[in-house]
């Protein structure tokens, strides 16, 4: 899958690759989200706190425009489809840490209706400072928003949700755990 990428992927993947040691996941201290130059408007540094919570810590301005908002404390379990947030609680950290990297086809839903597909690349750091596992994620529009009808209520306390369509492992170079990938059931 690594081939069929997005340049930018590969080039936050050849980062990450860059930043760690002896095969394994790199510390935050050793990754500067600076060095992704134009893409950093598009990056969420998000912290597992707990098996069933991922906290948006740092959102680059882009996504915040994009959003509407500064998701800044809030949960993205809690801002996706049940189906998609059961797979990603049980499956997620042991993924990420295995380490491979995870791609999330989703599709933004705003609270006008409208929808925005997107595209982003998780992968995973670890705050040795504070003792937390980490998560940067790069960001990708796949098309401009359309009015369609949501297949579920966007949250009153936010201006947007995202249905998952898929989530995908990307080797990096361990291999990647035997967990099947995830695609969305049809309605």
């Amino acid at each position: 899958m690594l081939q069929a990428l997005e340049d930018e992927y590969r080039h936050l993947i050849d980062q990450w690759k860059q930043a760690r040691t002896d095969g394994g996941v790199p510390t935050r201290e050793s990754f500067d989200p600076m060095a992704l130059r134009g893409l950093v408007a598009r990056v969420h540094l998000l912290e597992f706190d707990g098996p069933e919570k991922l906290i948006y810590r740092l959102s680059g301005t882009h996504e915040q425009a994009r959003l509407g908002e500064d998701p800044k404390g809030d949960d993205y379990l809690t801002l996706i489809d049940p189906d998609a947030r059961d797979y990603l609680v049980r499956n997620m950290h042991r993924i990420l840490f295995h380490p491979a990297a995870l791609v999330f086809t989703t599709q933004e839903i705003h609270a006008d209706g409208s929808r925005t597909p997107t595209r982003f690349i998780a992968l995973p750091l670890r705050d040795t400072r504070r003792g937390r596992d980490q998560v940067i994620a790069l960001v990708s529009e796949k098309g401009p928003k359309q009015h369609l009808q949501a297949t579920f209520p966007v949250p009153l306390s936010h201006p947007w949700h995202d249905e998952v369509i898929a989530i995908e492992a990307v080797e990096l170079g361990s291999g990647v755990p035997d967990i099947p990938i995830y695609k969305r059931e049809s309605a």
